[in-house]
């Protein structure tokens, strides 16, 4: 990446602050997320990039995968995990489809350094090994209800929708999940807040190591905390107003843009 060269991205989640967002407005690259595929098929928009690493979502929406990429709907490429290759072997053999596990045996990849994920902060990390340097996250509200009215329990420890929710608290469309689906019980605690806490250990390691100028931002509502805990706050009714400026050194854990006016390396 060039010196003093600013590369924007969106990374859109899926959850309920993002409820009537108009996805349109989105002007820079940007990454969308797992079953977001059916609104982005009725709004006629997709992300540039598309990630999904659920193995049982993969499993069970895998027709619909398989549409959206045959149509070459997100022109710059798919992150999955391999798993998907039980269902749909030839997309080892297509050039804009990557795999989770490729990119964990790299050597000097950070990806190898993940103990804990879920779409969303693969989808960072994703971001920023692409080259982003100046992060917008939307829609990761960290604040699942685990258990809805309309699922229930299989014997695999999965859920199943038995009907389509009137209200889905979890997501920005009330649609999004809907009867007959399968999927992983969110486990907020044991699994995406861990996430997101071992990868802003893993970014603040890798810039500084790499002297990566990066900025990151979490957009939510001023009611919802979302990932605001591990990066700086945005309103989402101010997203898009802003114009690009030019990136600072970024530290997570201090939950700061600072900017590094030493001459010494900066610590891992």
């Amino acid at each position: 990446m060039s010196e003093g060269v600013v590369r924007r991205c969106t990374i859109v989640g899926n959850g309920r602050t993002l409820k009537g967002f108009d996805f349109k407005q989105i002007k820079e690259d940007s990454i969308g997320l797992t079953m977001a595929i059916r609104h982005w098929y009725k709004i006629d928009w997709f992300p540039d990039y598309y990630v999904n690493i659920d193995h049982v979502v993969l499993k069970h929406h895998h027709k619909l995968i398989e549409r959206m990429i045959n149509e070459d709907k997100c022109k710059k490429g798919y992150l999955l995990s391999r798993s998907i290759l039980n269902v749909l072997p030839d997309l080892k053999d297509n050039e804009k489809v990557i795999f989770l596990e490729d990119f964990q045996r790299q050597r000097n990849n950070p990806f190898r350094y993940l103990l804990d994920w879920c779409s969303g902060s693969v989808a960072v990390l994703f971001s920023v090994i692409l080259g982003y340097n100046d992060l917008q996250l939307l829609g990761f509200d960290c604040n699942y209800k685990e258990f809805l009215p309309e699922c229930e329990q299989q014997n695999d420890g999965t859920l199943r929708i038995t009907k389509t929710p009137e209200t889905n608290p979890n997501y920005f469309v009330d649609d999004y999940q809907q009867e007959g689906d399968i999927y992983n019980k969110p486990n907020l605690e044991a699994v995406h807040k861990p996430s997101w806490e071992h990868l802003t250990f893993i970014i603040t390691g890798y810039v500084h190591l790499n002297r990566i100028p990066m900025m990151i931002y979490a957009f939510t509502k001023d009611e919802v905390e979302g990932l605001t805990k591990y990066f700086p706050k945005k309103n989402i009714d101010d997203y898009g107003v802003e114009e690009i400026k030019e990136p600072k050194e970024y530290d997570p854990i201090a939950e700061n843009v600072i900017e590094d006016s030493s001459d010494e390396e900066p610590p891992i």
